[in-house]
């Protein structure tokens, strides 16, 4: 059957809405993807037990028996998602070159091979002489000073003087299936650090932050 020239013209016009309904749904879907992720919420807490030694604890209350104090610190959100047509060009052309009825463009050739995320750099799990854990991108463990106690001829505690003695951290290199945790963990308490320590050293806490999340940022730990 013959299409007369009025119906012809009402099936071009419904097959312009169509494309024109799709077009508009992916515009809707590309704009609610690139919205921002809503910020985090840390809750830090810093615990001191009775003989003074510190620990940092992320969203885990402090052990009993031990002083608390606790932080709220807002994470900066996760960057917007970068719409379809930035991340798939020649799929989102083809779309539109069909809806349109042109043939799409020759994809762009190109020989370069695509960047793999490379693990972050080596971490030690180092304790101090008096008990302290840290994290350390240092193969040489650090040295530090251990105070002596000082006594007199007769046997008695002199606290006029002063002595120690220098004693190396205990180092061992942590393994490949644990990098990421700690990682992670060393930018969190970066970030403690940075903005729970007070105004005086901001500066210099907060560059040491930005840096150690760059390095996990680019590396095959990044979420």
């Amino acid at each position: 059957m013959r299409a007369t020239p009025a119906l012809a013209s009402c099936i071009a016009l419904a097959m312009a809405s169509g494309a024109g309904v799709l077009s508009s749904a992916r515009d809707a879907a590309a704009q609610e993807s690139a919205k921002p992720a809503a910020a985090r919420t840390i809750h830090i807490f810093r615990c001191t037990d009775a003989a003074g030694r510190v620990t940092l604890q992320n969203d885990v209350p402090c052990p009993k028996g031990t002083r608390q104090q606790q932080q709220v610190v807002e994470a900066p959100p996760a960057p917007a998602s970068v719409p379809r047509e930035e991340r798939m060009p020649a799929p989102a052309a083809a779309e539109r070159a069909d809806e349109a009825g042109k043939p799409p463009p020759a994809p762009a050739s190109t020989n370069a091979a695509p960047l793999v995320p490379a693990p972050p750099p080596q971490l030690y799990a180092c304790r101090t002489w008096d008990e302290r854990d840290l994290l350390t991108e240092d193969v040489t463990p650090a040295e530090r000073c251990a105070p002596l106690q000082v006594v007199a001829a007769d046997g008695s505690a002199r606290s006029d003087a002063a002595a120690c003695e220098k004693v190396k951290d205990q180092c061992e290199a942590v393994p490949a299936e644990s990098l990421c945790t700690a990682w992670q963990r060393r930018v969190d308490e970066a970030e403690f650090r940075w903005r729970f320590a007070g105004a005086r050293q901001d500066d210099d806490r907060r560059r040491e932050y930005e840096l150690l999340k760059a390095k996990l940022a680019q590396s095959d730990c990044a979420p």
